[in-house]
């Protein structure tokens, strides 16, 4: 897609199509961030805060269950150790 830079109000802006908005799944009201990387102008869907949190949470708590199991039973513990 090509398009021109125009005036809007005091700022400069661009149109985006219908086709990019509908491949990118943004809408009006969207909320943005707009960065530049290696002279390129980069859009972003803005994440909400705590966005993607349940799913980091679950990941999390699969990787602590597989390093630290509920039964970590050894032969010491089951044989050698008392409470005094």
């Amino acid at each position: 897609m090509e398009t021109k830079i125009r005036k809007i109000g005091n700022s400069l802006g661009v149109v985006l199509s219908r086709s990019v908005l509908m491949a990118t799944e943004l809408k009006e009201s969207d909320r943005v961030v707009i960065s530049s990387q290696q002279g390129k102008i980069v859009i972003e869907k803005a994440r909400l805060p705590r966005e993607g949190w349940a799913e980091m949470i679950m990941q999390a708590k699969e990787e602590e269950e597989r390093f630290f199991p509920e039964e970590l039973e050894n032969k010491f513990d089951q044989e050698e150790w008392t409470w005094e």
